[in-house]
Parts: C-alpha cells; sequence; structure tokens
C-alpha cells in the first residue's frame, strides 16, 4: 500500500478542468466564478495564459483585516468621514481588479512531481490547493489536500479489505 502511495504523481489525481480568472476581470466576476463553480481558489492567468497569481478567500479576508487597521488608525469620528468610507468600500470593491488583490507569489507543483512533494508543500505553505504548471507558468491542473486524502483512504481500502 505505501509504496504504491508513495509512487503516485501529481499527475496521477490532479484535476484538468480548472477554473481560472483573468488578472483584468473585477473581483466581482471572481467571486462570481468562485460562487458558481464551487471553489474557494481561482489561479489568476495572464492575456497568454500564463500564471500570475492566486485568488483565494485568504485573500478576503486579508483585505479586511487591512480595512479594520485602517478604520481603526482613521480619525473617524465624523458621520460624514463614515458615510464615504462605508460607500466607497461598497461601490469600489466590485470593481477592483483581480490583479489589485491576489497573491501574487503562486506556490505550485508540476505534473511529474511525486504526490508527496505536493502534500509536503500544501503542510509548509498552509495552503489547501496547488496549481500544477508547466515549465512556461501555463495551467496543466489543480491538486488539493482532498484529493490527496482521497488517494490515503483509497489505498488503505485496498489494504483493509486485502487483510480481511
Amino acid at each position: 500500500m505505501a509504496n504504491q502511495l508513495f509512487q503516485l504523481r501529481v499527475k496521477d489525481l490532479m484535476r484538468k478542468h480548472v477554473v481560472t480568472v483573468n488578472a483584468q476581470d473585477t473581483v466581482h466576476d471572481a467571486l462570481e466564478l468562485m460562487l458558481e463553480n464551487k471553489v474557494s481558489a481561482l489561479p489568476v492567468v495572464d492575456h497568454r495564459g500564463h500564471c500570475v497569481g492566486i485568488l483565494s478567500g485568504r485573500d478576503f479576508v486579508d483585505m479586511t483585516h487591512d480595512l479594520d487597521e485602517d478604520f481603526h488608525e482613521a480619525s473617524h469620528e465624523s458621520e460624514v468621514w463614515w458615510g464615504v468610507f462605508v460607500r466607497n468600500l461598497s461601490e469600489n470593491i466590485g470593481e477592483q481588479s483581480v490583479m489589485d488583490l491576489m497573491t501574487e507569489e503562486v506556490i505550485s507543483v508540476r505534473a511529474d512531481d511525486f504526490l508527496v512533494r505536493a502534500a509536503r508543500t500544501m503542510l509548509t505553505a498552509r495552503v489547501h490547493r496547488l496549481p500544477v504548471l508547466d515549465g512556461e507558468h501555463r495551467i496543466l491542473g489543480i491538486i488539493s489536500m482532498t484529493d490527496i486524502l482521497r488517494a490515503f483512504v483509497e489505498a488503505a481500502g485496498h489494504h483493509e479489505s486485502a487483510g480481511t
């Protein structure tokens, strides 16, 4: 069981259909894509199809944290200031470009990497999914922690049924 699991490569488990968003798209468009496809992160591609970033739920949390800090640092005694702040936030966030909010450092793997390397990378970077990129940073697929756990459970299931 263990030997078979350790021989698996990313390409053996990666999903080849990957929902992506363009760097120039709006945050609103990206959120719609996430909701439509029930994903919590989107690789961001440029006009040539190269992966230039990733947009995840973490980016939205980080942005709201920064806004919270700005709010507490500002002198917001005035109701006028508060009204302008809230109005600008609601009007501008949806029209903001994905490029402004995405994480530019893409942590990725290659299709020929062993599965254990992908798992180690996810644990170290504290991410739940990794884009699978070729040498030119084009997306070949995506692999998630769930994909890796599924492989482990399936291998354990074969081991359990063989032992009974």
